[in-house]
């Protein structure tokens, strides 16, 4: 039985289709980064990041008040995956993370992540203040009557 041969143009349509495929070998990973809250109403939040098969990675994480990270900030950089932030004043904040690995590749920088700052106003905290000293101030009354009334002589 002859031996046919397949002309190069026909295997070579399934081999280019086979190669132009995406590996996931070769697609590099993207670091995640998410928050605890999108509108931190306390002044505090979380921000927590990470990589799938990263170990040994560095990850830097910024912010900036513009969504094009044009004045961003280096906030951390470093092995940690987790940090809290706090002290912010009202305004919108930006957020993006990157790994730089031990071989010294970097990974592009992960999905931005927009966290609102919008603090309680001073009248509801002035509010709140207020319920709470007359709350503490009724225990006390009654601690102190509470005690007198057990000390009397019968």
């Amino acid at each position: 039985m002859p031996h046919r041969h397949v002309p190069p143009a026909l295997w070579a349509i399934p081999l280019s289709a086979v190669l132009l495929l995406p590996s996931p070998t070769l697609a590099q990973n993207v670091p995640t980064l998410d928050s605890t809250t999108q509108t931190a109403r306390a002044g505090y939040y979380q921000l927590r990041w990470g990589m799938e098969d990263a170990d040994g990675a560095i990850y830097r994480l910024e912010e900036s008040r513009s969504a094009d990270f044009q004045t961003a900030q280096i906030l951390y950089e470093g092995a940690d995956r987790a940090t809290v932030i706090s002290g912010r004043s009202d305004g919108t904040f930006h957020y993006r993370v990157q790994a730089t690995l031990p071989d010294t590749t970097r990974s592009p920088w992960s999905s931005p992540l927009t966290v609102e700052v919008a603090h309680h106003s001073l009248l509801q905290a002035l509010t709140l203040f207020v319920i709470g000293a007359v709350v503490f101030l009724a225990t006390l009354a009654l601690i102190v009557t509470g005690t007198r009334r057990h000390q009397e002589p019968a």
